[in-house]
């Protein structure tokens, strides 16, 4: 089967579709033709660049298969399974089970078929489900089945919704807060456009992109939108504080920022990914009664999916306005070209 690869990582980065063989599937589990499949401009980006931290579930050993945004179409049960049948449309396969190949997954979604699990089926079998990877102790982590209505690129962008709500939910939004928002991409859209339904008093959002800037506002209407790159951050504000700080992009320097910027007793709320070696703070540099909400899987992001799905379907929400361009696989490497240099908001690639 067809494959998105990192070959090498680092300033050499090489990005190739690949041929590796398919996943084998057994009593519980499920094969996967997989359709399409997110690029994540944060974590499939670090990964590329050798910048993801280390994970001991994933172990990033180059060349390794990128991704962890796919969607797709169950084309074959194990003989166990109940939850699932031929046909049924589900977001977040895992891929694994792959013979020896030479190539680790990290995530591994950007492959042309994917796997399963019937978690649920499993638990009330008594099986060991815990030998498994992945977090079986969390049945919610199932993979989920969603209408036949909604188009396989918009599907893509389910998990990206359910992490965005849940987030919010793990962060402890709340009633009458104040909160700011550090980043400008399809992230901080999702999470500016589920932020009001917390009922909180004022929302600013922070970037350096007028052109992304503008869509936030047109698709979820911050209460102050800030380019830090030609506007002074600390000018705008002035006095202002916040309850909650979210670095929607992964950085130091914002959560130092963001922390800079609270309230007694508030917290920066830390949604994207650090770079490996650029995770370390002094904690004597906090100020008096703050702190820094780091969020790890799991993080129970599917628990929010018939919600999403509900706001998907009555127009809350519209999954095309997350994403830009839409891609073959073998254009992978363009697709991670065109996020870096900002020429494109969201890309999906198809197989």
């Amino acid at each position: 089967m067809k494959a998105v690869a990192v070959l090498e990582a680092g300033k050499r980065a090489l990005v190739k579709c690949v041929d590796i063989p398919m996943p084998v599937f057994g009593d519980y589990e499920c094969l996967v033709r997989v359709k399409a499949c997110g690029i994540c401009s944060s974590t499939d980006l670090k990964i590329v660049h050798g910048e993801h931290p280390d994970n001991p579930d994933f172990p990033f050993i180059y060349p390794v298969i990128l991704g962890h945004e796919a969607v797709g179409e169950i084309v074959e049960t194990g003989r166990k399974v109940r939850s699932f049948r031929p046909g049924d449309r589900v977001v977040c396969p895992v891929t694994s089970n792959i013979p020896e190949c030479g190539y680790r997954m990290a995530y591994g979604g950007m492959t042309e078929y994917s796997l399963a699990y019937d978690y649920r089926v499993m638990k009330e079998d008594g099986v060991n489900a815990r030998a498994l990877r992945f977090w079986p102790e969390e049945i919610d982590y199932q993979t989920k089945i969603f209408p036949n209505n909604i188009s396989w690129t918009d599907a893509v962008m389910i998990l990206t919704y359910k992490e965005n709500y849940s987030a919010l939910r793990n962060f402890g939004i709340k009633e009458g807060m104040d909160v700011i928002i550090f980043g400008d991409g399809a992230v901080s859209l999702g999470l500016n456009q589920f932020i009001k339904a917390y009922g909180v008093r004022s929302v600013v959002t922070v970037g350096h992109h007028d052109e992304r800037l503008e869509k936030i506002r047109t698709l979820a209407s911050p209460d102050l939108l800030v380019n830090s790159a030609r506007e002074d951050l600390s000018g705008v504000l002035g006095d202002r504080r916040f309850d909650i700080a979210i670095d929607a992009a992964g950085s130091l320097d914002i959560i130092r920022q963001g922390l800079s910027l609270l309230k007694q007793g508030g917290k920066v709320c830390l949604y994207g990914v650090l770079k490996k070696g650029q995770s370390t703070m002094d904690l004597l540099s906090f100020p008096n009664n703050t702190g820094v909400h780091i969020m790890t899987y799991p993080y129970h992001e599917h628990r929010t999916h018939d919600e999403i799905l509900e706001l998907m379907r009555n127009g809350t929400i519209r999954a095309k306005d997350m994403y830009s361009h839409v891609l073959p696989a073998e254009d992978a490497a363009l697709g991670i070209s065109m996020l870096e240099k900002r020429e494109a908001f969201k890309v999906i690639l198809t197989f």
